[in-house]
Order: structure tokens, then C-alpha cells, then sequence
């Protein structure tokens, strides 16, 4: 017997490893213990040194070589917890406590710091050469304590399975979950033990309707009572004594590996989960409310029924593969039927209005694209302005756009060659702006120790008749001047800062002969 002693509260505990589990166990927020507070003492041995490790954990220092500390440890373990009037207790079978000493137990195959100071070498041919009893030589903790785990236990230091199906764990909630949920006799104390502090089984959210209504007990699979608290918890419906009845028979023939989509639809046709809803979408107003033309109102049918069929088709292929339930089935169909009712006039208006004015630029920008591009405004203009954009070259596809605005051959001819000037203009003021930004962010500071932008020292130079650029190699790198031809001076550029490429565009702008020096 242990007495443990953390401040003016004292403790039993009847092995070594449940005073490590009470000394690391989980406080929930409160505050450690310093360590000169806590003192452990057998009733037999006298007192056990503890001390604080650098990870956090506490640890104690009974004395003895590693191999009669660490089974010390295991024989506690197995006479006072596990090994029970002869039987080998499962983890749902002890207290939280008893079972988080085990586990504290099996830790020392690789912490063994928390009951074995390793900075101390074992003395004896047992630990440190080959004996009767020592094959291999050195004394392996970690092999040591997960075989004598097998061999007295029948599981690993990371416990037995918890189902047939499932891996080993070492969480206590975890068997007791699956131990009530199976219907097995669990002791009220340890139940209690989550009942009064759900803190404990906070991670296993399905396991608290097992602990509060014992008619779940049993009576479904793992698969369905886990799918019915998610679902439950969803729709902020609460598993209470009252309707776990008409819970169990509204799922009495879900299928045993049944899943969300299943139990959502059992509870639905019993009239436990209503339908779900969608908010009212507002309608179009004031210019999007009506069709300019009968191509704004063909162009508003092709793309509202598109955009309905495919929102119908997906939600189709999502329930025919059981991927959603059918409240989400019949949600999504509602949205897409409230969608189609609410989609305006907008785009449509927008593109009737650019043919009716024969707006050249805007209608070459909605429909000289790709074959899948704006589809259903191209199968509209066919339709109703008699235009196939859709099945014909690029080539012939233009020319048919242009022809619709009213544009002869020799016309079209000289729109396309003002376009080509105008896009290198806009070009040309893109880069220069995005050049401008990126020197703006810099500094550079001249020989009088005036220091400015980036973007102000180029103008600076070009205002001083720096006009020619000069790129020339230095090693493997590059080296940038911008020069006065005149007063044969330099001064340096970088192509990393956006300083040469905004003289570049600079002197471009100003129509400045930029000339390139190798």
C-alpha cells in the first residue's frame, strides 16, 4: 500500500504505477502540484523520492536494479488490478483509475525515466553482459515490459481490442463505450464515474446517450447508435428515456452496418426528423425582372433549365449512391427549383442588349470564344436571330459576329487593326503601372545622401537626360545602367527591385529611343 501525500490531501493507491496515474493524471485545467508538495510513502519500504522530469510528467525513484523495479512494478499491477480472484480483468471491468495505472505501467517500456533514473547504469552481469537469464546481453526495457504485458495479460502496453474489428486502444471510455453499447454488465461505479464528469468521455460524443438512457444498451450495432448520435446531435434532438422507444423501432430494420443516410431516412419516414427548408429567395427586381428582348427571355429559359437539370442530376447520382438522405435529396431539389424561379435577367438582358445596339466589342466578347464557352447564349442567338457561332471555324465565327454588327469585310479589317493598337496601348500602361508599384516599394540613396523611391529615383534620372539603357554581362550575372549619352554618365538599375523594368517602360511611354548595350 501506497500513501501519497499532495499538499494536505493524502491518497492510497495499491501499486507503484497507480501512483504515477495519479500524480500525471488528466486535472482538467487545474493547476500541477509543485513537486517538494507531493510525498509518496509504503506502508513497508518507507519513502519513495518523486521528482519532476523536463517533459512535465512526474516521476518516482523507488530503489533497485531496472529489472526488479519494472517487475515490482508489473507484479502490483497484476496481483491488485488486472489479475483479480484469478481472472484477467478487461479495461471496462476496472475503474478509471485502476486501469489508468496499467496503462501508466505499460508507459515504462518507453518512458521508463518515470520509475527508473537511466542516468545511473545498472551494476551486475544481469543488466550489462550475457547470463543464464540474459541471451542478448543488455537489459531491453521496451522488450521486457511489452513482453511481460503478453505473456501475464494477453494484450500489448496499448491495450486489447475493443472490438473484433477493430485495433488495439488504451483509452478506459473507449471499452467502456463499446462494453455498454454491446449490452455487457459495466459496474455502476464506473459509469458513474462518466455520468458525474463528462469531461472523461468528451471525445466519444455517442457515448454519453448509452450512460444517461440504459434501453440504448444493447440494442444497436456500433455502426447505427454511432450514425443516430451524429444525426441526433445534428438536428439538436436530444436521446432521453421518453422517445428512445420510437427511436429503436423507427430503426429496427436499418440494416446492421447501416450508416447516416440510412438512419436519417428511417427517422424521416417515422416522422421524427422533419423536412428540412430552405430560406426564400428573393425574386429579381426592377431591370432584372423582365426579358428586353425574346433572345433575353430564350437566353434566361437555356441557362435556368441548364443550371436546374444539373443541380437535379447531381442530387440524383448523390441519392441513387446513398451518399445523401432523402431530406437532402428533396432540400437540394427545392434549392434548385428555388433557384430556377429567382435567377434574373441580368446576363441575359446584358448580352440582347449588346446584339440590339450592335455592340461590336461586347458581342465578340460574349460569344467569339470556344464551343464551350457561353453555350447557352449561342444556342440562343441561333435560335432566335438565326447566327450559328457554334458549329463553324473560329474564322467564319468572327466574320459572323461582325456581320451581325453591321461591319463589311473592309470594316471589320480596320476595327481588328485598331483593336491591335488600343491592346498594346492598354498593355503598355499595365506594365508601366505594375512596374511603378513594385519600384515605388524600394530605396535608393544618391551621393548627396538624399534618399527616395525607387520609382522616384528612375524619374529623377530620366528628368536629368538618362535616356538609353545598357545591359551588360558581369560574371554570370547581369549588371543594368541606365545612361546619358551626353554626359557620358551611368547609374545603376536592378531588374529584382522593378526599377529597370519601370524605366523600361518609362522612356517606352515617353518615346525615348531605348538603346540595349551588350
Amino acid at each position: 500500500m501506497y500513501v501519497v501525500h499532495i499538499g494536505q490531501q493524502a491518497e492510497n493507491r495499491t501499486s507503484l504505477a497507480g501512483v504515477l496515474q495519479l500524480l500525471n493524471d488528466d486535472r482538467d485545467g487545474r493547476a500541477l502540484p509543485r513537486v517538494e508538495d507531493i510525498s509518496v510513502r509504503h506502508i513497508e519500504r518507507g519513502a519513495i523520492p518523486v521528482v519532476r522530469l523536463a517533459s512535465g510528467n512526474f516521476a518516482v525513484r523507488p530503489t533497485g536494479t531496472r529489472r526488479a523495479i519494472l517487475t515490482m512494478i508489473l507484479d502490483e499491477v497484476d496481483r491488485f488490478i488486472v489479475r483479480v480472484g484469478g481472472k484477467v480483468l478487461r479495461p471496462h471491468e476496472m475503474s478509471r483509475a485502476s486501469w489508468g495505472a496499467v496503462v501508466a505501467a505499460g508507459r515504462l517500456a518507453y518512458f521508463p525515466a518515470e520509475a527508473i533514473d537511466m542516468s545511473q547504469g545498472d551494476a551486475g552481469p544481469l543488466f550489462q553482459t550475457a547470463d543464464l537469464f540474459e541471451e542478448k546481453g543488455a537489459f531491453d526495457i521496451a522488450e521486457f515490459v511489452c513482453g511481460e504485458f503478453v505473456r501475464r495479460f494477453g494484450y500489448g502496453i496499448n491495450g486489447p481490442l475493443y472490438a473484433p474489428d477493430a485495433s488495439p486502444n488504451a483509452r478506459h471510455e473507449v471499452h467502456v463505450a463499446y462494453a455498454l453499447m454491446r449490452g455487457e454488465k459495466v459496474r455502476n461505479c464506473i459509469v458513474n464515474t462518466y455520468r458525474d464528469n463528462p469531461h472523461h468521455g468528451r471525445h466519444d460524443l455517442w457515448m454519453q446517450p448509452l450512460i444517461e438512457v440504459p434501453a440504448l444498451r444493447g440494442a444497436l450495432s456500433a455502426s447505427v447508435l454511432q450514425a443516430l448520435c451524429r444525426t441526433t446531435r445534428a438536428e439538436k434532438l436530444t436521446i432521453t428515456t421518453r422517445n428512445v422507444g420510437k427511436l429503436l423501432a423507427a430503426l429496427r430494420h436499418v440494416p446492421h452496418d447501416g450508416c447516416d443516410v440510412e438512419v436519417d431516412d428511417a427517422l424521416f419516414v417515422a416522422g421524427i426528423l422533419p423536412p428540412r427548408t430552405i430560406p426564400t429567395p428573393k425574386p429579381p427586381t426592377a431591370e432584372n425582372a423582365q426579358p428586353v428582348t425574346n433572345l433575353a427571355a430564350r437566353i434566361h429559359a437555356l441557362i435556368s433549365q441548364r443550371q436546374f437539370q444539373e443541380s437535379m442530376d447531381k442530387a440524383k447520382a448523390e441519392r441513387e449512391s446513398r451518399r445523401i438522405s432523402q431530406r437532402e435529396f428533396d432540400r437540394q431539389a427545392c434549392a434548385a427549383a428555388a433557384y430556377r424561379a429567382a435567377y434574373g435577367y441580368e446576363w441575359p438582358n446584358r448580352v440582347a442588349l449588346a446584339v440590339m445596339q450592335r455592340n461590336v466589342a461586347a458581342v465578340l466578347q460574349i460569344f467569339d470564344g470556344p464551343k464551350d464557352w457561353n453555350t447557352d447564349s449561342k444556342r440562343a442567338l441561333r435560335e432566335e436571330i438565326g447566327v450559328d457561332v457554334l458549329q463553324c471555324s473560329a474564322m467564319t465565327r468572327r466574320r459572323r459576329l461582325f456581320e451581325l454588327c453591321g461591319f463589311s469585310e473592309a470594316e471589320q479589317a480596320e476595327w481588328e487593326a485598331h483593336e491591335v493598337i488600343e491592346k498594346a496601348q492598354k498593355r503598355a500602361e499595365r506594365e508601366l503601372a505594375d512596374a511603378m508599384r513594385q519600384a515605388e516599394a524600394v530605396k535608393y540613396r544618391l551621393e548627396t545622401g538624399q534618399v527616395m523611391s525607387g520609382r522616384e529615383y528612375v524619374d529623377f534620372c530620366i528628368d536629368a537626360g538618362f535616356s538609353q539603357l545598357i545591359d551588360e554581362p558581369r560574371g554570370s550575372a547581369r549588371r543594368y545602367l541606365i545612361h546619358d549619352p551626353v554626359k557620358r554618365a551611368s547609374r545603376p538599375l536592378r531588374a529584382k527591385d522593378g526599377t529597370l523594368d519601370y524605366a523600361r517602360a518609362r522612356l517606352a511611354h515617353v518615346a525615348v529611343p531605348v538603346a540595349l548595350a551588350a
